[in-house]
Order: C-alpha cells, then structure tokens, then sequence
C-alpha cells in the first residue's frame, strides 16, 4: 500500500500558496485580478481540506483534468516570482500528487459520515496512531466478521456494507506493511470487549476477535492496552477519538472525532494538545501490556466456553 496521501499533500500545498502569496504581501483579490480568476478559486487553492463535510479541492475551478491544474499551479508560481528550480518543481510535484485518487476515494461504500474519506486520508499517511475507544474494537483492529456485525449495527441501511467492509479491512495493512509500518497504540475500554457483537454467532465473532487481538498485540509496532472496569473515572469517559501525528514537520498532526453523521478534524495546537493529555490521563488508568495480555487471553477463553 502506497504511503503518500493526496489529502495531506492537498494540504500542504495549499499552506505552501497561502505562505507564497503572504510573502509577495498580496490578498486573494489582487491574486485573482493578476490571473484573470475569481478570488474564490485563489482561496479554494488554498483551502486545508481539513474542514468537516468539505470535500478536498483540486487545483482547478470546474475542470478536473491534470493537465489543466498544471496550468493553474504554474501560473500561480510564476505571480508568486517561484524561480528556483528544485522549488518549482518540487511544488509541481506536490501538485501532481494532491490530484491523484486514492484507493480509499474509489471506494463507494456510501458512508453516511462527512468527514471519514478525509480521516482515512491522514491516517494513510500518519507515523503514529493513538486511539481509545470506550464501546467497541478499534476499527484498525477489526475481524472481517466483527467489522460487518459493528457495520450492519451502526450505520444505515443505504451503505454498502460489503464495500464498507473492504474499505476497512484495506486500512488494515498500514498495521502490517513491510515498508515503514505505522505506530499504533489502542486505548480499549473493558466494555468494548465484554460486549458481544454478532448476532447470533457474537460468541464465535468474539472469540475470534479477541484471538486477533492477541496475535496483534505481539506486532513490534503494535500496542494494545486495556482499560478495565476497576479504573472507575478518567479522563477518556467523553467518547472516542483518535490522534494522528503526520511525519513531515509542515503537517500539522490531526484529531479526529466522530460522531453519527458528522467527525471533527482538529488540528489547532491547542486541540491537539488537549487531546494528547487526554491520551496521557487514560493510558495512567490502562493496565500495562503483560496484565492486558492476560487479560484478554483469559477473555479469550471464556468466549471459546461458550462456543458449541
């Protein structure tokens, strides 16, 4: 699975524009009088792309085919006086790479969630993954059977559940490829894994999920831990979230929270902080990583009782 991700590279070079045009002291309206553009299309080129519900843009108003974004990222550069070579093209790279289409965009499992395909976006290109969640499986974790009974639950009946389904299983392999693997560490509330899901077979999904989760447990770059019951109040108790920390040094890191419909994308300092203590305060209360391993095998074992 490719690394490089259109929605953090689409990101970037927009914050390198808005830096460009800033340093040349010129507003979007004098941007757009120079090109013969709407300031509009000046300030959608710069947009982060990182706002709930709003869809990445391209490098072009209505057309969406590459060459003609060329053209736009050149004419811009050439206003900004972009000279140096190695620059230049380093930006018109960075250009290319934001109007690719990512696997994840080709996906039409109709999610009814604004915000989630720009998620995946970052996730798909993040060092680090930090993420608790209090009443389910993390989705990164998921058995294909746990991810459809958690799917055919939660989400409503237009989503295509087998496309959902392939969807998550392929962010999966950020875990396990061979080149450069993300770090990922999962904050599971004990109710998540007394929960069973599954319907009818929920003792056989389990079992087999909390299996899954042992075997993961022993990846290098893996981390699971669990919250139990004992530890009575923390800090996590508002809901589930997850943190993103983005390699290259101009990529702000990245919050995510979601909701049933709609899911945040925080990236300001302050809320990435807020996040990060969050984070701190609920891995304190966790058990560490020998006492969550028993118990999760010794969970594992009650679930294989049951199975008949």
């Amino acid at each position: 699975m490719a690394r490089t991700s259109p929605t953090v590279r689409r990101r970037r070079l927009g914050q390198e524009l808005r830096s460009l045009r800033e340093m040349n002291g010129m507003t979007a309206e004098q941007v757009a009088k120079e090109l013969d553009w709407s300031p509009s299309k000046v300030s959608r080129i710069e947009t982060t792309a990182i706002k709930v519900g709003t869809v990445a843009p391209r490098l072009v108003d209505d057309a969406v085919d590459v060459e003609q974004g060329t053209v736009d990222l050149r004419a811009l550069l050439d206003v900004y006086g972009v000279v140096d070579k190695a620059r230049r093209d380093g930006l018109l790279e960075l250009g290319r790479e934001s109007r690719e289409t990512a696997w994840w965009m080709r996906v039409q499992d109709r999610t009814p969630v604004r915000g989630f395909k720009d998620f995946i976006g970052f996730e798909a290109e993040a060092r680090r993954i930090r993420t608790y969640e209090p009443s389910i499986v993390p989705g990164l974790l998921q058995t294909e059977d746990y991810a459809r009974a958690m799917l055919r639950v939660m989400r409503t009946a237009d989503v295509d559940l087998d496309e959902a389904v392939k969807q998550r299983l392929e962010r999966q392999q950020i875990l396990v490829r061979s080149d450069d693997p993300v770090f990922y560490t999962a904050l599971i509330d004990e109710a998540a894994l007394r929960r069973p899901i599954g319907g009818k077979i929920r003792v056989t999904v389990m079992r087999d999920q909390i299996d899954k989760l042992l075997e993961l447990s022993d990846v290098e770059n893996i981390e699971i831990l669990v919250v139990p019951f004992e530890a009575g109040g923390h800090p996590g108790m508002g809901g589930a979230f997850t943190v993103l920390d983005l390699p290259h040094p101009d990529d702000p890191n990245i919050v995510y929270v979601e909701a049933i419909t709609d899911a945040m994308l925080l990236s300001d300092d302050k809320s990435v902080r807020y996040y990060n203590d969050v984070l701190d305060g609920v891995r304190s209360e966790a058990w560490g990583f020998d006492r969550s391993a028993e118990f999760l095998r010794a969970l594992r074992d009650e679930y294989a009782a049951k199975v008949r």
